[in-house]
């Protein structure tokens, strides 16, 4: 039995190419980063939560707004290495699982956290999250990474592809809305050991053709669970994303203004 202390890290880096300088990118006031650590901040899932970057800037500004910062090497390729790093080191090691919640979403929900925690906690390797996919646009656009899954609720394949694929005809509306047609959501929990061993694999054909590194542990035989909510919202890839993030971010905050004025 592993233990369960959970520490939460979210990986930061400047290197966007649709959207440079991503984390610091102000939405409503605040930098990306910071609205994703106040929103986790919040869960009770965690027991810690800790940002990691390379960058001196991110770690300046993350420090500024109270958050606890781990400076790792320039040069991880991937987010989920970063997070290796740093679960290696003194103070993390009494946690036994690690969950990564990507700097890039801002409206991360808890049941997400959650529904990929179950999935460690149940046998899987690593625990992911997936929800209905819902519209015709976003099943064929590449940027939405699909996931289909084994009858045990564990991943089978992702793709951007429009997955799976409907031989007749395409998928209709009930079928968009159902777990039969999901899109991943971008938090992973992984047990210690997994994170040791996605991090030593060499990267596979599939990630390489697809650029999903999550294909890694699965083509070498991993179990990823993939728990599901029935929505989510999207992250922050582009600048569009980030437009309509702060849109939301503001209906939110004047939302919350409102209900203490009354």
């Amino acid at each position: 039995m592993h233990n369960e202390r959970v520490l939460g890290i979210i990986p930061a880096r400047l290197a966007s190419q649709r959207l440079p300088g991503k984390p610091l990118v102000v939405l409503a006031g605040r930098p990306l980063i910071e609205w994703v650590w106040r929103r986790v901040s919040t869960f009770q899932t965690f027991d810690r939560i800790v940002i990691a970057t390379d960058s001196a800037e991110i770690e300046r500004v993350c420090l500024a707004f109270g958050a606890a910062v781990e400076m790792t090497s320039p040069d991880h390729p991937s987010g989920t290495d970063r997070i290796a790093e740093v679960m290696e080191r003194p103070p993390y090691r009494d946690y036994g699982i690690v969950v990564n919640v990507q700097g890039d979403e801002p409206f991360v929900t808890e049941a997400q956290v959650a529904a990929a925690l179950a999935a460690v906690r149940n046998g899987c390797d690593v625990g992911t999250v997936g929800a209905p996919v819902c519209t015709m646009d976003a099943w064929r656009d590449p940027s939405v990474v699909k996931v289909v899954r084994r009858m045990d609720g564990s991943a089978l394949y992702f793709s951007r592809s429009p997955i799976p694929h409907v031989r007749d005809g395409d998928p209709d509306a009930a079928a968009l809305g159902s777990e039969r047609h999901l899109r991943h959501i971008g938090v992973y929990a992984y047990t210690r050991n997994a994170l040791r061993a996605w991090v030593s694999l060499p990267e596979g054909e599939l990630e390489q053709v697809e650029r999903l590194e999550q294909l890694r542990p699965l083509a070498a035989g991993m179990r990823i669970g993939v728990g599901t909510v029935m929505a989510a919202d999207y992250g922050v890839d582009t600048p569009a994303d980030a437009a309509r993030a702060e849109a939301k971010l503001r209906m939110q905050a004047d939302a919350l203004q409102l209900s203490m004025d009354q």
